[in-house]
């Protein structure tokens, strides 16, 4: 048999000893996940909007989204429990006729004692701004104004007006800053602090033109801060577009539902996608994309690693929450398409199953196929490592159509080969070494492979893989006597 040199010419005289070193049957290939955020920036960032850009801090990432922008903080949250993914952040402008959210407070004097005005921003307490005795109305609400703004990543800054009088708005103009909440109480005698007006930001930007800037680099986890209907659409279509076979670089996004469970069900029945897991932020005081943040850093950890492992009791570091959702509830979620959470008894967030909003085939039937998370993920985690392997032994073979012997050492690809490369993949790789298929009986006798009639260059072949499952229920019949 001749030994296929790339090298060594055969036609070498030259006496001596060589030998060419060939890296092809060596080592493994494995990708570097990535996550991409996409949310505003403000005007005070210097990162070009619509060009992905990586993160490798929370201080680069306010240098170049702004503090207190969405994707500043987003970058923030996700880079305090993860660091081991690559963090890329698409940055959106605000509309140009966008407006900002905003409230305004008025402070109200009778004689001021020592003490302090007490400031929430959404949900979250920051150091209290100190009043001094005999303080005016202006002195305090230039005060309260003075320590909102030195807290750099609050998504709210403030401003002074008359009359005691500030107003607090959101970084960012449009709807996003809707989600923005902030409380200011007068704790110091003869002090109170009263709210006034508050009015919604307007406008949201079309994100969907962004999305052919990202070309053809594969993000395997989307944190998208733009949950309106049209925004969602965007992205579906994009993830769809991905997993196809043309492209194959498939990805799963994060989106945060926000407002009672009644809304939340409403919006989750517009969706309906295989590849976007809904977050229940719901009524929780924290930012929406916070949320999908937080849910994406842990579980992408794990999922990285074994797209087939279960994400059940993950702690989301950094997210806490009085809103106890009762069984019946996270059942009616489940349904709709809505990841759910479980609290323990010091209020952190623990993830109870990540489910896709996938829910109802194309003729509007119930299908469960792509339920869990760990479907998707692990379809594209079987479907990638055959390309790479595949490619990795076979890149310069030939194809025959029959299934004769050519030889020992002959690199010709024919069905039988193609076949049996399938089946060792299957039983050593998915299911001994990483544990993402079961049954190789019957995966083997699904397995159909041949030429394409009439080519010499195309083999198709079809394969029903069995992927494993989650343990998520055991149910009993218990019959004492």
């Amino acid at each position: 048999m001749p030994i296929p040199f790339t090298q060594i010419p055969g036609a070498l005289l030259t006496p001596g000893q060589y030998q060419e070193v060939d890296n092809s049957l060596a080592g493994s290939v494995n990708e570097i996940k990535k996550t991409l955020i996409i949310a505003y920036k403000s005007a005070a960032g210097t990162a070009p909007a619509g060009t992905p850009v990586r993160v490798l801090n929370d201080l680069k990432a306010a240098a170049l989204f702004g503090y207190g922008s969405p994707a500043a903080i987003l970058a923030k949250a996700f880079l305090e429990l993860n660091k081991t993914e690559e963090c890329w952040v698409l940055p959106v402008d605000a509309p140009q006729a966008a407006t900002p959210w905003q409230k305004t407070f008025t402070v109200s004097v009778t004689t001021a004692g020592q003490g302090a005005a007490a400031i929430t921003v959404n949900g979250a307490k920051i150091d209290v701004a100190a009043i001094s005795a005999g303080a005016t109305a202006d002195e305090i609400a230039a005060v309260i104004v003075a320590r909102i703004n030195s807290e750099l990543w609050l998504p709210v800054e403030a401003e002074v007006g008359a009359d005691g009088e500030f107003t607090v708005r959101a970084v960012v103009p449009g709807i996003g800053g809707n989600a923005v909440s902030v409380a200011v109480a007068g704790e110091a005698a003869g002090v109170t602090i009263i709210e006034g007006s508050e009015t919604p930001g307007a406008q949201t930007p079309i994100v969907k033109p962004l999305f052919a800037g990202l070309g053809e680099t594969r993000y395997h986890y989307f944190i998208y801060d733009f949950p309106d209907t049209e925004n969602i659409a965007a992205l579906a279509e994009e993830l769809d577009s991905r997993f196809t076979a043309m492209r194959q670089i498939g990805g799963r996004a994060f989106v945060a539902l926000s407002g009672n469970v009644e809304a939340a069900l409403a919006q989750a029945g517009e969706i309906n996608n295989p590849h976007i897991v809904l977050v229940p932020r719901l009524e929780n005081p924290q930012l929406p994309g916070e949320w999908a943040a937080r849910w994406c850093a842990i579980a992408c950890r794990i999922l990285a690693d074994d797209p087939a492992a279960n994400t059940y009791d993950l702690t989301v570091t950094g997210l806490n929450s009085k809103l106890g959702l009762n069984a019946e509830t996270r059942q009616v979620l489940l349904m709709a398409g809505v990841a759910t959470y479980r609290v323990d008894t010091s209020g952190k967030v623990l993830i109870e199953r990540l489910v896709t909003s996938y829910t109802e085939n194309t003729d509007g039937g119930r299908d469960t196929s792509y339920l869990d998370i760990q479907v998707p993920e692990t379809v594209d985690a079987v479907r990638t490592y055959i390309n790479v392997e595949a490619k990795k032994r076979y890149k310069t073979w030939k194809l025959a159509g029959t299934e004769e012997n050519f030889g020992s050492g002959a690199k010709v690809m024919t069905a039988g080969i193609f076949r049996s490369f399938l089946c060792e993949l299957y039983q050593q790789v998915f299911i001994k070494e990483k544990r993402w298929c079961q049954d190789f009986d019957g995966y083997k006798n699904s397995i159909i492979t041949e030429v394409k009639a009439g080519s010499k260059t195309w083999l198709e072949y079809s394969h029903q893989p069995n992927l494993i499952g989650q343990f998520y229920i055991g149910a009993g019949l218990l019959q004492f006597k």
